[in-house]
């Protein structure tokens, strides 16, 4: 058993949110990640083991018929990507120490989500999860969670401090190391390395332009890799977004979407060395990582004013998108049927649930995991993060609900080819041929590492 890592604050906004979504807030503590106390440890059967196994050589066989170089295929650096995986999970989920810094971390998040709510109440009031002015007679607790104005004013807060960070080194500093780490174990070129390392913690979209100048002289295979694995991770701001969504079903969701961001950067990178071959010519290319801001002050109100667009971008496409999935569910119904109405998600449910068969997810949930696999690569993580929070307890097993929390852990989307599209193409317009023509072969790169890194997920989870 490893150390509690999330104790009982019942004043955390995590817990005030999950208090909002579900009936009860259950505070896991006292295990390791992965491993809650509420339910015993299901042991994996002979038959899931194979189907995980199975699973494994089939992603990779997928990885083949993607790739560029099929005779000679370059398949170490896909085996040195899942060996990373397998290290990286049982370090960051199996060692006290770790799980302990882990924990320490997801206070810290706390806190940040808590400040950003007392913000957004000074402004919104209760809407933002200030006192409510009147009795509320709702079912799962006495506070209504209202995702514009409780979910993403912590973007807003966050965005400010990596900006603040940026500007004092600290985050300059991180880059810098882990881009060289990267550099070393994975072979990628300097731009490549930088590139992927800040990923984790500004974004698909901000990482890029850390290397802008370097970008128009990147090869095929290193602007495959930026794409697969911009695609395969999310940026910190929207962890903590995330988190506070999935808090009602999982309350240490920020370690464990922190988890498979990082076990999947590996992973990705060898997937894209494989299916694009990279030219390491820019390796020893010198990079400077310059600093934007005049000031402290500067740099909270430009990080702040950054946010914005984000925030409202992603207000936006839900409406839209959550909008659709209604719109086309209400088409559906009209067809001719016997019992309930053909819906969005019992065509993505038959679509993908071959796909969470391969991965190991026991028989009774491939249905609800097909169609969570769906959603995200159709629409976008949020809603399927969302369809995953607000399923009744008890719907999936606790095994399946750990593995597509880390399966649905990526901007692996249609609408995010078409954000990396635009936004390599504005830093290097001689590029543009080459980033259209491999965009929905990055999408399927990254979407085959999500799967991967879940299929590794459930077996540590289950054997370890």
């Amino acid at each position: 058993m490893g150390p509690t890592y999330r104790g009982k604050e019942e004043d955390t906004y995590a817990g005030r949110v999950g208090n909002c979504q579900s009936e009860t807030f259950h505070i896991y503590s006292g295990h390791t990640i992965g491993h809650p106390r509420t339910r015993s440890k299901p042991s994996m059967g002979n038959w899931e083991l194979i189907r995980a196994c199975i699973g494994l050589l089939a992603f990779v066989g997928f990885a083949w018929l993607l790739s560029e170089r099929k005779r000679g295929f370059p398949y170490r650096p896909i085996l040195v990507g899942l060996l990373c995986q397998v290290v990286l999970g049982l370090i960051l989920t199996r060692i006290p120490a770790i799980t302990q810094a882990l924990g320490v971390l997801a206070h810290a998040v706390d806190a940040v989500q808590a400040s950003a709510v007392d913000g957004a109440a000074f402004v919104f009031g209760y809407l933002a999860g200030g006192a409510q002015p009147f009795e509320i007679s709702h079912p799962h607790g006495d506070r209504i969670f209202i995702f514009a104005f409780q979910a993403l004013p912590a973007l807003l807060l966050v965005s400010a401090l990596a900006a603040l960070l940026w500007h004092w080194n600290v985050l300059r500093i991180l880059v810098r190391v882990s881009g060289r780490v990267f550099g070393r174990l994975f072979g990628v070129s300097g731009p490549v390395g930088v590139s992927t390392s800040a990923c984790i913690f500004l974004g698909m979209v901000e990482a890029p332009m850390l290397v802008r100048p370097l970008v128009p002289q990147m090869s095929r295979g290193d602007l495959f890799i930026l794409m697969v694995h911009g695609m395969s991770v999310i940026a910190g701001s929207m962890m903590i977004v995330l988190a506070s969504v999935l808090a009602s079903r999982m309350p240490d969701a920020f370690s464990h979407l922190l988890i498979a961001s990082l076990i999947s950067t590996p992973l990705a990178i060898g997937m894209a060395r494989a299916i694009v071959p990279s030219d390491p010519a820019m390796a020893a290319q010198p990079l400077e990582l310059h600093n934007e801001y005049k000031s402290s002050l500067d740099a909270l109100t430009s990080g702040t004013l950054k946010a914005v667009r984000m925030v409202v971008n992603i207000a936006a496409l839900l409406i839209v998108f959550v909008g659709m999935v209604a719109l086309v569910d209400r088409f559906l119904g009209w067809l001719p049927h016997t019992g309930a109405p053909l819906t969005l998600a019992t065509l993505f449910g038959w679509l993908f649930s071959p796909i969470a068969w391969l991965m190991g997810i026991p028989l009774p949930d491939l249905q609800e995991a097909g169609t969570l696999l769906g959603t995200k690569i159709a629409f976008n993580e949020v809603v399927a993060y969302v369809q995953l929070a607000g399923m009744p307890q008890g719907a999936m097993t606790d095994k399946s609900t750990l593995m597509m929390t880390y399966a649905l852990c990526s901007f692996g989307n249609i609408g995010s080819v078409a954000i990396l599209i635009g936004t390599l193409t504005s830093l290097a317009p001689e590029k543009a041929g080459v980033v259209v023509r491999l965009g929905f072969k990055a999408l399927a790169a990254a979407f085959l590492t999500s799967c991967t890194t879940a299929t590794v997920i459930g077996i540590l989870h289950s054997l370890i």
